[in-house]
């Protein structure tokens, strides 16, 4: 009868011992470790940079992994300018004109191309810092730093993973291109006809783009566009520049071959912040355009006379 209970009990011990091995499985490192460079699935990591200022962006470099590196890892960037024409290639072929830019080193600085990833720190990542002067370049060009890994003291690095194309994104309080930047305009236009003044009532949704710390480019009057679908023949034509003074005036100025001129309106040109934080731009300018009217095409000026609102909060998550 005895054998009756040393079955159960000899069947339990091995259940126990079954448990067990189960477990231990998930004990200990699950992958491989591989070291590599954070960026999205093209490669690329963006940033952003105020105009008027040099700052910091980082390259992320990680240790992949369930278990902490238990010591310190050296890890070397080098500059990588085949990663960008592989992007370029992939992307755009042939057209050229759309080509992103290898960003021109007198914008920025690397101190250390080189970062440890620490065996006593609660990471699994170490930064590579960039310091960047965006001053001076166009937001109608993408710029980028190539960067790919050159050496690790351990480990194997990850070959999908083992480049990455920082992105200088321009920004200033007015503006940025991280995103499609809107200001609403509403005001008069006056067509300056042969046969007469015409008014009118108009509104649009405007395109901004950063300059400079205290200057944007807008479109004039009533044109405008969507982005990544615009030529550099219609900025020549109709974008202008408008800056935002300490003193809350306004200068506008044209951005290529447009004609523009200030108009001595002491009600406009100047600008302020509303009691909801709305940046108000009051303009009042004169530019030269062709315009067709009543079936007749003639080159006049056209006056605006016009109040522009940007919205911060409307692109905060």
């Amino acid at each position: 009868m005895k054998i009756k209970f040393i079955i159960p009990t000899v069947m339990a011990a091995a259940a126990m011992l079954t448990a067990c091995d189960e477990n231990d499985q998930f004990k200990g490192e699950l992958y491989e470790k591989v070291i590599y460079v954070l960026s999205d699935n093209d490669l690329m990591f963006s940033s952003v940079h105020q105009l008027g200022e040099t700052t910091p962006g980082y390259v992320t470099v990680y240790c992949g992994g369930t278990e902490h590196i238990t010591s310190d890892v050296t890890v070397e960037l080098e500059p990588y300018a085949e990663a960008l024409d592989h992007y370029n290639y992939v992307n755009y072929d042939l057209d050229e004109s759309r080509y992103a830019r290898l960003l021109d080193s007198s914008h920025y600085t690397i101190d250390n191309y080189s970062t440890v990833l620490k065996a006593n720190s609660p990471d699994y990542y170490s930064l590579i810092p960039i310091n960047v002067n965006p001053d001076g370049l166009s937001p109608d060009s993408t710029y980028i730093v190539p960067l790919r890994i050159k050496s690790v003291s351990d480990f194997r690095v990850n070959p999908d993973k083992e480049a990455v194309l920082y992105r200088v994104v321009l920004a200033n309080k007015y503006a940025t291109m991280e995103h499609t930047t809107y200001y609403q305009m509403a005001g008069v236009e006056t067509l300056g006809l042969s046969d007469g003044d015409v008014a009118s009532g108009i509104s649009v949704t405007r395109v901004i783009a950063p300059l400079a710390s205290n200057k944007i480019r807008v479109f004039a009057g009533t044109h405008s566009y969507v982005p990544n679908n615009v030529t550099l023949d219609e900025i020549n034509t109709y974008a202008m520049t408008v800056t935002l003074n300490d003193d809350h005036t306004l200068d506008i100025a044209s951005y290529g071959g447009l004609e523009v001129e200030m108009l001595d309106n002491a009600e406009s040109n100047y600008w302020e912040y509303n009691e909801k934080g709305w940046l108000i731009l009051y303009m009042n300018y004169r530019y030269m355009d062709t315009v067709t009217y009543n079936g007749k095409t003639e080159t006049c000026w056209v006056t605006m006379d016009e109040t522009n609102t940007y919205k911060p909060e409307q692109y905060e998550n």
